[in-house]
């Protein structure tokens, strides 16, 4: 006998299958449309998603850029709309009090809250195939043990920023093999360092985050004569601006990157 299909995921499957207008109210769920989503079912973006520090391609005429109020959408009519776990919580009750069907999804700041964010986002948008790609890559990565640290790393960020222990950059370090030196001298979060300090830490790999716009210390370090030695050696590695405003894009992708770049430097060595 045949096991009956679960109503509940029959509904599920029809209701994501009918949302064919969409709309966002969060920056990262901006990207995550515009980068997975036909362009003609998305019916709206934040503004922000236009401006030069986020847009990577001319967006459709027809997009609406919001500002995260719910009047904006009325017009729109859209058949869902997306909001993030923080903002926009006001215009997304309001637009739910109006019969509109909104979905929340989560934030994340780790490699496990970032695949509980696809699937939740797989669950309201359904069959998507770029979607269950990503999520099937982070899935079968996060079940791979951490590889064994056998070099060091260290971050440079805009305003002289490295990054500790407790973030989401920290942890594909570590999960790729190499040893974080800002999280083992202490630092949990963010801090500053100074040129010396990295110059004395002596990472085998430079992780270089942050917009080529960006005045940085990360940029800065491409004309010091003490760290050209990193560029010529080929001990350098760019992090994608994407990282630090939606993960869910490019993190996969990063993970295996500097597990293959860790394989090459110890192969040098």
């Amino acid at each position: 006998m045949k096991k009956a299909f679960p109503l509940v995921l029959l509904l599920l499957s029809i209701q994501a299958t009918a949302q064919n207008r969409i709309a966002s109210l969060n920056l990262c769920t901006d990207q995550l449309l515009l980068n997975w989503i036909a362009p003609e079912r998305i019916a709206s973006i934040t503004w922000l998603s236009a401006t030069d520090q986020y847009r990577k391609a001319p967006l459709p005429e027809h997009i609406y850029l919001n500002r995260g109020r719910a009047e904006e959408l009325l017009r729109l009519d859209p058949d869902l709309v997306l909001v993030g776990q923080y903002g926009a919580q006001r215009a997304a009750g309001r637009l739910r009090q109006l019969g509109f069907e909104v979905a929340d999804i989560p934030d994340a700041y780790s490699l496990e809250q970032l695949s509980e964010q696809l699937q939740a986002l797989e669950n309201v948008l359904g069959e998507n195939a770029p979607l269950r790609k990503q999520r099937q890559l982070l899935q079968k990565l996060l079940a791979q043990p951490p590889a064994p640290e056998t070099a060091s790393a260290l971050i440079l960020s805009a305003n002289n920023i490295t990054y500790g222990s407790g973030m989401l950059e920290h942890q594909l370090l570590e999960r790729a093999g190499f040893e974080n030196l800002a999280a083992a001298d202490g630092a949990e979060q963010l801090r500053r360092v100074s040129l010396e300090e990295v110059i004395a830490a002596q990472p085998d790999l430079l992780v270089l985050y942050g917009g080529d716009k960006d005045f940085a210390l990360a940029h800065l370090a491409e004309r010091h004569p003490v760290l050209q030695r990193y560029f010529d050696s080929d001990r350098v590695f760019k992090l994608p601006s994407e990282l630090s405003f939606c993960p869910a894009l490019v993190a996969a992708e990063v993970l295996q990157q500097l597990t293959e770049k860790r394989k090459s430097l110890a192969a040098k060595q």
